[in-house]
Formats: structure tokens, sequence, C-alpha cells
């Protein structure tokens, strides 16, 4: 969050977009190249839940496209209606909008338009998205791929499917270099690693529970019916493949409860209206789609109560609680001057992020011959760079997640520090503390 909130920030400001949070140039990470596209809103409030809020906007909208589309293939009022309100609500849409802000969900919804525009034949708006979807993130490409898997199916759309599978795969390889041009020291991070045995990769997309979870939720929310579509299955398969076969690596991509799994929206709502259409055709006289998506929308609403999907949190009293860290915190980062440069946990990166230099801290146990901390062995907190003050939050608690370390560590590395000097207090609220760092130590 607080990666991408910094990159908006400076394409905003016409800076380099040189992130220091993950302390390299942000194109050598991901092709991300509508960010700046995003940037103008910076300019009417400069806050990263735009950021949020703006997603949320754009994936929401484009339940509009699905909707038109449905309309287009001559389902009735009714059936496009469920069918856009099963898209909105796909367990993936969700988690993405819930997890945090990332590009990947603007592909979603330029997706969404680009088929729309594609089946309507208005060929300038449909190339324009096209565009604007490879310009998103490197792995839009094979996304594209995903979607020529599902048109080459149809006669009328074979040609150009052909196009997008193989454009889509060059895409993503030409990306995958001007990434690393961007980063040569550390080249291209997500090369994939992959099995040359059938069997092992075929194993791999289902030899974990997670793995297992998102085949299971992918598929049940639309009631199983893409797997009726050849072409819906194989989008989806080549989607996963990405994350599912390319190695241990990969591992923390495999969850369904992130950003990751929003694509499969587009390609599963195209799935089940291929899936409508060859049903009505089998069973004419008595199928009614009508009935089928009101059903379907029934299935979606009980697996979301009872796989306890992010939008059931919102009837959570919890949810909406404030804890006195919360506002102890907002207090401290008032008077942390805006120009300044920073070194923080990793849960108040995104509360800080709109500056020019700001460092995600590690915890690390660290072997030291002089014993600045009283022994040899003791926890530091490493981070980038010279920042020239250190932001920390020690209410008690704090998951793994916020601290990349256990509270006791986190807690002692702050303590070692202080003991030898290398960080002074300068303000304190509670549990919210200002340091400034000192490099004479």
């Amino acid at each position: 969050m607080g990666l991408y909130d910094q990159t908006v920030w400076k394409y905003a400001r016409f800076l380099s977009p040189y992130n220091t949070v993950k302390d390299r140039f942000a194109l050598g990470d991901h092709l991300n190249l509508t960010l700046p596209l995003i940037a103008p809103l910076y300019w009417l409030w400069s806050d990263v839940r735009l950021l949020l809020i703006f997603q949320a906007f754009w994936l929401s909208f484009s339940s509009l496209a699905i909707y038109q589309l449905c309309r287009l293939r001559k389902f009735s009022h009714l059936t496009s209606f469920n069918l856009s309100f099963l898209y909105s609500l796909f367990y993936g849409i969700q988690f993405a909008v819930f997890f945090d802000f990332h590009p990947i969900t603007l592909g979603v919804g330029l997706i969404a338009w680009l088929v729309l525009f594609l089946e309507k034949k208005q060929k300038k708006l449909f190339w324009l998205t096209l565009v604007l979807l490879l310009l998103t993130q490197e792995n839009m490409g094979l996304a594209l791929t995903s979607l020529g898997l599902i048109y080459f199916f149809k006669k009328d759309y074979r040609r150009l499917a052909i196009g997008f599978i193989f454009g889509g795969l060059a895409w993503s390889l030409l990306a995958a270099k001007v990434i690393t041009s961007f980063s040569p020291e550390a080249g291209f991070q997500y090369w994939p690693t992959i099995s040359h045995n059938l069997l092992t990769i075929v194993q791999e997309f289902f030899n974990a529970e997670e793995k297992r979870q998102v085949w299971l939720y992918s598929f049940s929310w639309f009631s199983f019916l893409p797997f009726l579509s050849p072409g819906a299955v194989l989008a989806v398969a080549f989607e996963l493949a990405q994350y599912f076969v390319t190695g241990p690596e990969f591992a923390r991509m495999w969850s369904p409860f992130m950003h990751h799994r929003a694509i499969l929206a587009p390609f599963l709502l195209l799935g089940a209206l291929d899936a409508l259409r060859l049903l009505e055709k089998i069973k004419k006289k008595w199928f009614k789609p009508q009935i089928v998506t009101l059903l379907m929308v029934l299935v979606a609403l009980g697996l979301q109560y009872g796989f306890h999907f992010p939008l059931n949190k919102l009837s959570k009293p919890i949810y909406w609680q404030e804890e006195p860290w919360m506002d102890d915190n907002r207090t401290l980062f008032q008077v942390i001057p805006s120009d300044a440069s920073l070194a923080t946990q990793q849960s108040l990166v995104p509360h800080l992020s709109q500056r020019k230099e700001i460092y995600l801290v590690w915890p690390r146990e660290h072997d030291f011959e002089n014993q600045i901390c009283g022994q040899t062995s003791c926890w530091w907190l490493d981070f980038g760079g010279q920042p020239e003050y250190l932001v920390v939050d020690l209410h008690p608690y704090q998951w793994l997640t916020q601290l990349l370390e256990t509270n006791e560590n986190f807690e002692q590395a702050v303590l070692n520090m202080k003991k030898s000097n290398r960080i002074t207090l300068e303000k304190e609220i509670n549990n919210a503390k200002l340091y400034k760092i000192n490099y004479q130590n």
C-alpha cells in the first residue's frame, strides 16, 4: 500500500518514481505504466485512502460493462443484473478491495470493458482499452492470453483470439525485459521455475490447501457453470499457472485472500455466459436463465455466509471499533515534518509514505563484537538509506505482518538501539514513539 502510494504521490509531483520502500526504481519492480494516469487524483486530495476509494469505484464501475455485455448477448434484464451482481461481489474482488491497493484491479476493470467493446465492435475504444490493459502491468499480457483461450472457441473471433494468445505472451516477455533494464542489479524477480514433468505440473495445481481453496471458491461462486466452458477452464488454469506451477518462491501468491484472484472474475463470468447459452440450447423448452441465475445468486450468498468473505466483516462491530493506539499514532503523525525522511514498521508505512524518502525497517538479530547492547548477539532494526527519524508503534499483541517479527523481539530491538545511543527519543504518545536517528554512533 505504501509502495504504490509513494509512487503515485511522486508521479503527481513530477518527481522521479524511485521507490524507497522497495529500494528500486518503481518500473524496476512492476511495469505499472497506468499509475501516472491516476496521479492527477492526488491534485484533488493527496491521501492514500484515495487509492482505495478509486479502486473500489473502478471495480464497481466495471460491473456496468458486464451488464451491457449480458444484454448484448440477448439475456434479460434480470439475468444480466444477477450476473453483474455475481461478478461485482466475486470473492477475489472482495479480497482485492479489502486487502490493499494493487494495479491488477485496474486490469480487472479494463478486461470487462475490453470484452464489451470487442463484442460491440467499437474498434477505437477496443484498441484504446487494449493498450491501457497491457500498460497496467507486465502480466496483463498473460491475462490477454487467457482471454484469447476463451474466444478461441468462438468461430467469429478465432483469428483475433490467436492474436491475443501469442501477442499477450510476447508482450509479457518484452515487459519483463523492460523491467530488467530499469533494475539491472536486481533484474526481473518474477522469472518462473517450471518443471519439465507434465504430471508434476498437473499436481502442482492442487498440491496445497490454498490452491484447492482457490479452485473451490472460484468455480463455486458461479455454481460451477464455468466448468461447461472449455475456454474458461483453460483461461483460469493458465492464469493460475503463473503462480501455482512456478515453484515455492511464489507461495505467498497462492492465497485466495489477497488481490491476485480478482482477475479471475471476468474469465469465470464469460464461462458462465457460455454455459447458460449452451444449456439454453440443449433444454430450450424448460430452461429459464432468470431462475437459474437467481439460484446462482442464492448459492453465492450462501458461500458468502459460509466462507465468511470480507463483505461479512462490515456487520461485525469490531471492524468499526476505534482503539486508543490508533488515535495515538494519528496524533504522533501530525508532529512529524512532512519533508522528513523516515524509517518505520510495515503497518505504519502507508500512513507516512507521501514523502521523498521512507524506509521499511526489518528486525534482525546481529552479532556485534563491541557488544553495544551488552552482549554479542542482539536484536536490531535494519533499514536502507539514512533517514532522519524512526517511527514505531509498540502497543502489545500486534500481528507478525505488522512488525515482521514478534512483539518481544521488535521491542527489544528498539531498546537495544536506544541503549547504544543510535536513536534518541524526540516525542512519544503512550506506545507511539518518534526517535531521532544518530549516525555518529
